[in-house]
């Protein structure tokens, strides 16, 4: 075994050991909390407990329209009301033999926040900044709609959020980032559903499910792909197989908009990069199986690659599991947008008993440096996001994530425990990430961190939350790094 691979196996053997270590040290703590009198019963679990988890073997009430909380309209329902009650139109129908029956339904979610961060080797960045995300989705059925969504307030670049800096000086002042672009237009439906006069009796080829225009992409949780493209897709869902209770095969060609990364930060939609993909789901007895791959054809100077990724999600025990693969291989010389690498992660977590909280470890490793497929500039943040809030980004101003989420030769940990309050009114997250730099690549001139952070969420009334955000990060060679935000999100 090479030196390299040795050091990048005694990590990942590391953090596996630090998660198996910290699962069974939260297992004896939830057993001493469970017993009476406890020592760690007045903090184990963090959120609201029930004295009795089990089902109740008494009837519950029947709820009627009275107990129910009313349902909150939509900026505009027009048709049918979107999760209404009564009668359904009657619609018309189309040669083909299928019903319409068009309901536009307009909704949004506007979010603003105040927030500074200091990454310790550049100005402090202190800013408030808007987000509007606007969708008008005409609904024909229950598979056909249309879909076309707008953000006016910014331009999906960090940095590029109407609002105020405060914080440079040198920057200070309102920034004004209105614009009419679109974001999103798609349409989607079902074969079997436009044309059922071609099978009436339901015993064709004819359900495959379709989609084109511009979308949001997003594979293995985000980590081989998290884009919108210029896309049309062909879905075929319920394949059933020898021990597979149901197969989803997906195959996906993008022509434009396909955003590829550089250095970890998304650059300008690469119009020379075709995307040919195949993604699958399979349902079996003890877990849910997704292999994806994806071929990027390009044009121009960028160069081609393969990009693949498996996962498995399965219970083991009391335990939520999904561990994942992912790759990245240019067929050509290495880029600054496509590089060689393998991205090992896996996610654990657990609810404590007698409550809803979470507790949640999840370990990482990499060999060489994985790239995304496509990667939005804003939304989602790099392949190492979903793993944790401190390796997300909140997708908002100039704020990226807390601590790097590239995945260049590194290997690392998120723990953290979400607790609930309320009927989940409000919640509290508290992680600690880390992440050690392997020094497989030195040209990567990766540094190793240590970050402590959290977020607290408060809803109100029904539409609306306040969220508080916080971290200090521990880095290699470089002043510590720390920020705060406060955000206010209203949905319509």
């Amino acid at each position: 075994m090479t030196k390299a691979k040795s050091k990048f196996v005694s990590a990942l053997a590391c953090c596996g050991v630090v998660s198996l270590v910290l699962a069974a040290g939260t297992a004896v703590l939830a057993q001493e909390a469970e017993d009476d009198g406890g020592f760690f019963s007045w903090i184990y679990p963090l959120g609201d407990t029930v004295d009795n988890s089990r089902l109740s073997d008494e009837p519950t009430k029947f709820f009627t329209q009275g107990d129910i909380p009313e349902r909150p309209a939509l900026l505009l329902e027009l048709g049918d009301a979107f999760l209404g009650e009564g009668n359904l139109s009657g619609g018309f129908e189309l040669p083909t033999g299928a019903v319409w029956q068009p309901s536009l339904w307009v909704f949004g979610t506007f979010r603003t926040a105040v927030q500074t961060i200091d990454t310790g080797d550049a100005d402090r960045i202190s800013e408030w900044a808007n987000r509007f995300d606007f969708f008008a989705n005409l609904q024909l059925t229950g598979t056909e709609k249309i879909v076309l969504g707008i953000r006016p307030f910014d331009k999906n670049r960090p940095g590029q959020f109407s609002g105020y800096t405060f914080e440079p000086e040198d920057d200070q002042g309102f920034d004004n980032e209105l614009n009419p672009n679109i974001r999103t237009f798609f349409a989607e439906g079902d074969l079997g559903s436009l044309f059922p006069d071609l099978d009436p009796e339901g015993t064709t080829l004819l359900d495959f499910g379709f989609t084109v225009g511009r979308q949001p992409l997003i594979f293995q949780d985000g980590i081989l792909l998290n884009d919108t493209v210029d896309s049309v897709g062909l879905v075929r869902n319920n394949v059933r197989l020898p021990g597979v209770s149901n197969l989803r095969i997906s195959g996906i060609w993008g022509w434009n908009e396909l955003q590829r990364t550089s250095a970890g930060v998304a650059q300008s939609p690469d119009d020379d990069a075709h995307l040919f993909s195949l993604f699958t789901s399979w349902d079996l007895p003890g877990a849910t199986v997704n292999v994806d791959g994806a071929y990027v054809l390009d044009f121009g100077d960028d160069g081609d690659a393969i990009y693949g990724g498996i996962s498995s999600a399965q219970r083991i025990g009391g335990y939520n599991t999904t561990f994942r693969v992912n790759g990245s291989l240019s067929l050509e010389e290495e880029t600054s947008l496509v590089t060689d690498g393998l991205l090992f992660s896996a996610e654990v977590s657990w609810t404590p008993h007698r409550s809803d909280d979470t507790v949640y470890i999840n370990p990482f490793g990499t060999i060489g440096t994985f790239t995304q497929a496509g990667r939005k500039p804003i939304d989602g943040g790099g392949p190492l996001a979903p793993l944790g809030i401190l390796f997300a980004s909140p997708n908002i101003g100039s704020f990226g994530s807390e601590i790097s989420n590239r995945a260049n030769d590194v290997a690392g940990i998120a723990l953290g425990y979400q607790a609930f309050w309320d009927d989940h009114w409000r919640n509290l997250a508290l992680e600690i990430a880390a992440r050690k730099d392997l020094g497989l690549d030195n040209s990567d001139g990766g540094f190793d961190q240590l970050a402590f952070g959290f977020q607290l969420q408060q809803k109100i009334l029904q539409q609306a939350l306040i969220q508080f955000e916080g971290f200090v990060a521990l880095q290699e060679d470089q002043s510590e790094a720390y920020g705060a935000r406060t955000e206010f999100l209203y949905q319509f």
